[in-house]
């Protein structure tokens, strides 16, 4: 797992970066966290996604999106399920500085941040100092930032000498290019209205996975899941007294890259002709957890063996 015991993350909410909380890991067993929140209490909420940036071997960071089901206000601490690896960073909000003219420089060029997101920047280059800047190609640049001066490795996506800009992704260090884009959040947040939230839960396509499931109205494949529930394709319908239905029911379910099966409270939302149910998660005890856990770690290494990276 990539959080160590004792350290300091920031997790950031996935559609509104404006709410976010700092918390210190306190312990970490598989996929599951506890952490003593050190700030930004109000913004948790229960089921949302946030995203965590991490260090990885060779101070390269990763990305790991991470959700709240407990918290206690009293004392502070938060436990969090681990949902996986964010794979694009094009998913990240970016957000528009252009307005505080924040200098960027380095031996290739002059010029100002323009915009800015959790996975990298885009630069307005005033000046090319040297027009040997190659894409995919690690660059250091420097940046002043409220009296403060940031050393970074940025690596250019996109480099275009007419228009004049510079796309890239932040490399490192981790723990620089996180305060830096902390500081940029928190300079635009004494001014803006924050984000309107979208309500919906995000929802993942699974069916590839060829997951099982067995519920009483019969068994099937598992077609997408989300925090709120999941949908399948029955390949088996049993006959069941519909008053049977109407109440909460276990499922059952089969990873096929695991032994062990994971039994899921759930409630019946909707049956259609063709043979697809939806399900509610009615309890979120740890199989559920580590069931939604599981299969969005599997989904997120199944993306990148696509090369989606």
């Amino acid at each position: 797992m990539e959080f160590q015991k004792g350290k300091v993350y920031i997790a950031y909410h996935k559609e509104n970066p404006f709410k976010y909380f700092t918390f210190k890991v306190l312990n970490v067993e598989e996929f599951f966290i506890e952490g003593e929140v050190l700030e930004g209490i109000i913004n948790i909420e229960y089921w949302q996604t946030y995203t965590v940036k991490v260090p990885g071997k060779d101070d390269f960071h990763r990305y790991l999106e991470v959700s709240p089901y407990f918290f206690d206000e009293k004392e502070k601490r938060v436990k969090l399920i681990v949902l996986g690896y964010l794979v694009e960073r094009r998913r990240f909000v970016r957000f528009n500085v252009k307005s505080f003219s924040i200098p960027v420089k380095s031996k290739y060029f002059e010029g100002v941040l323009e915009n800015i997101s959790l996975g990298g920047v885009k630069i307005s280059v005033i000046k090319w100092l040297n027009k040997d800047i190659k894409e995919g190609h690690y660059v250091l640049v420097e940046s002043n930032l409220e009296g403060k001066n940031y050393k970074f490795i940025i690596k250019p996506v996109k480099v275009d000498f007419e228009k004049n800009f510079i796309s890239a992704a932040f490399e490192g260090p981790n723990d620089v290019t996180l305060e830096y884009f902390h500081k940029c959040l928190q300079a635009l947040n004494k001014q803006l209205v924050p984000i309107e939230e979208r309500r919906k839960f995000r929802r993942f396509y699974v069916e590839p996975l060829n997951i099982m499931a067995e519920t009483p109205l019969g068994k099937g494949i598992l077609v997408d899941i989300s925090l709120k529930g999941l949908k399948l394709k029955l390949q088996k319908e049993y006959n069941v007294d519909e008053d049977i239905i109407k109440k909460p029911f276990l499922t059952a379910i089969h990873l096929p890259w695991e032994t062990e099966d994971y039994i899921l409270n759930t409630q019946l939302v909707n049956k259609t002709d063709d043979g697809f149910i939806s399900l509610k998660i009615t309890k979120w005890d740890k199989d559920a957890l580590k069931f939604v856990s599981k299969v969005l770690e599997k989904l997120s290494f199944s993306l990148r063996d696509f090369g989606i990276s």
